[in-house]
């Protein structure tokens, strides 16, 4: 019987690397294909026998954490903020796509650039940024405090 998966494996032999394929298309299917479960959905028990419960979200391009169509880093070309423990508690790094951009500097110019680079990518999520962002640095802050 001929291995279904010998074309792969040969392939695998030559160039060290799996053969992955990618598929684009539109927000609105793969949402539709993700809405219901995926890996990254949090959900608490108690949350589903509620009426009026709310479903979070571990996707890593998801701003508010939140499993809407809006926010989804899955369905939309993702809009991110995280914190960065280095030497300066208050930098962040902001990842608009594939592209990431290190955030530096006062909170006054870390609130321009993010509202500069998701006005460009996602207008939609530009306050949601900045709320992202004032988080961040509030927490460098305390950080900060509690170093000294």
């Amino acid at each position: 019987a001929a291995d279904p998966f010998e074309h792969a494996r040969r392939r695998t032999s030559l160039t060290g690397t799996m053969v992955k394929s990618h598929v684009d298309c539109s927000p609105d299917l793969t949402w539709a294909l993700v809405q219901k479960q995926n890996v990254f959905v949090r959900r608490s028990r108690s949350a589903t026998r509620q009426k009026t419960h709310r479903s979070f979200s571990a996707e890593t391009n998801n701003l508010m954490s939140l499993h809407t169509y809006k926010h989804s880093g899955l369905a939309h070309a993702g809009v991110g903020i995280k914190g960065v423990a280095d030497k300066n508690p208050t930098a962040a790094v902001m990842t608009v796509g594939d592209k990431a951009t290190s955030v530096k500097g006062i909170f006054q110019q870390q609130a321009k650039t993010v509202a500069n680079l998701c006005a460009a990518a996602r207008p939609d999520l530009t306050v949601d940024a900045l709320k992202k962002i004032a988080a961040v640095a509030r927490a460098g802050r305390s950080a900060k405090a509690l170093a000294k």
